[in-house]
């Protein structure tokens, strides 16, 4: 395993855990809540939730950078598997608060990064999130 990550947890993003409703989606612009650590913006607000803190999670490319879907596509499956191996950073931070988290991570770079680098980056990306929610 690496970096301590929990041996308990599943590491998986269920259907449930994605960002998938338009509204939602057109609310998180509006409110423009943003964390930035280049090449990754995240857009994000915090619902209070009653029963358990949950994030719903997705992702984005501009076709402005780069006009092949292939290309697009890779990119969006190496941010969500990043996502998916270290959201316990996230969610072990925010269990407590008990807060709905819909989140976008756009890719704002114009060139391709080697996954270790974008895993780096998106690990950075979540704590200073987590900080920002538990304040």
């Amino acid at each position: 395993m690496k970096d301590s990550a929990p041996t308990h947890k599943k590491f998986t993003l269920s259907k449930k855990e994605r960002l998938k409703s338009r509204s939602v989606i057109q609310t998180l612009f509006t409110l423009n809540k943003t964390t930035r650590i280049y090449p990754f913006s995240l857009v994000w607000m915090d619902i209070p939730n009653q029963n358990e803190s949950s994030v719903n999670f997705g992702v984005s490319v501009s076709k402005r950078n780069f006009k092949t879907a292939v290309m697009r596509n890779l990119i969006k499956r190496k941010m969500r598997e990043a996502y998916r191996l270290n959201k316990y950073l996230l969610l072990d931070q925010i269990s407590s608060l008990n807060i709905k988290v819909p989140m976008m991570l756009i890719y704002t770079g114009k060139e391709l990064i080697p996954y270790n680098e974008m895993e780096l980056k998106i690990k950075q990306i979540l704590l200073r999130l987590a900080k920002q929610l538990c304040k």
